[in-house]
């Protein structure tokens, strides 16, 4: 989830408040996202780390004080009441080189795919950006959508376990029907506190502020 940021340089700050780190996510619902909880779960468990919610980043991360947070809510709301439901497809399992992208689901972004999803990352982030109270410090400037399996530190041959058996539970658990990829509905997405400190990998602190509801 995090990584190498880029700060907007239209920013606010107030002396005095504290700023808090949010995030914006779009949580599967429904059996995809039962069925993703529970390998998320069982991950964990095998890797001795945290489990968290399922989600596709919107967006990642972005700062400010509480007493702005409602201006912000308001703006969402009014931008996801403008925007029309839509499908987000998933691809292959994956790794990465760092902890919050261990092994993860990617979101195929080339073509038609997730156009739909890179439209709305590209509209919630005008949004922020175009708010001076808002410091936006983009964990990868380049949207690279995907859904996360497991955050840890695990390298080499022991990723790629790890990986493997994520491969292996999707395609018992969540078959993609016809052989089609693996996709889900978005009718809405959320504002979540995500507080991360230097070397604080740890999501029990995270929580959900407020839920926008896609199309009214």
């Amino acid at each position: 989830m995090t990584g190498e940021t880029t700060t907007s340089p239209r920013t606010r700050t107030r002396e005095g408040g504290k700023q808090q780190q949010y995030s914006l996510w779009i949580t599967p619902q429904g059996r995809t996202g039962e069925g993703l909880g529970q390998i998320i779960g069982e991950l964990a468990g095998k890797y001795e780390t945290e489990s968290f919610e399922p989600h596709v980043t919107l967006l990642s991360v972005f700062e400010l004080q509480q007493e702005d947070l409602k201006s912000v809510e308001d703006s969402l709301s009014e931008l996801a009441r403008g925007t029309s439901p839509f499908e987000i497809t998933l691809g292959s399992v994956v790794s990465g080189a760092s902890f919050f992208q261990c092994v993860f689901l990617l979101c195929p972004v080339d073509g038609a795919p997730n156009a739909d999803l890179v439209q709305l990352h590209q509209s919630v982030r005008k949004v922020l950006e175009g708010n001076e109270a808002v410091k936006v410090s983009l964990a990868n400037p380049n949207y690279m959508p995907h859904l996360s399996l497991l955050y840890s530190g695990v390298q080499g041959e022991e990723k790629e376990g790890a990986k493997g058996q994520a491969s292996a539970m999707l395609r018992e658990r969540l078959p993609a029907e016809g052989g089609s990829s693996l996709s889900f509905g978005v009718r809405s997405f959320e504002l979540y506190e995500t507080p991360m400190g230097t070397g604080d990998n740890s999501t029990k602190s995270w929580r959900r502020v407020a839920s926008f509801d896609l199309g009214g």
